[in-house]
């Protein structure tokens, strides 16, 4: 594993892109959740959406590891998916950004 040393500016860039991230995401599960229960008529739709919220929930749980020792994982992760922008990790080293594309074109 990558035992990376975060700057003091690289911590707080690195805090900011991933709480930014997460909060998008779980704004798109609220809307989702919102939507699906407005739609709601019978009993086993209700089950359908508790089940689709506690995998979302395990998903988001593994996806947004906080930790610094996997926060090259979970950015090279987001730049794949699309939640992040490369722009938006300027000022990380540039061996933690080519850590972060390396994992970003698996």
């Amino acid at each position: 594993m990558y035992d990376f040393k975060w700057s003091d500016s690289e911590k707080k860039l690195a805090r900011r892109v991933f709480e930014a991230a997460l909060a998008t995401e779980l704004a798109e599960v609220i809307a989702e959740f919102k939507t699906r229960a407005a739609a709601a008529a019978e009993p086993d739709d209700l089950w359908s959406i508790q089940e689709s919220l506690t995998r979302t929930r395990r998903e988001i749980d593994e996806k947004y590891d906080n930790r610094y020792s996997q926060l090259g994982l979970v950015f090279g992760r987001l730049l794949r998916e699309g939640r992040i922008q490369e722009a938006q990790l300027a000022g990380l080293s540039e061996e933690k950004l080519s850590h972060i594309r390396r994992i970003a074109s698996l």
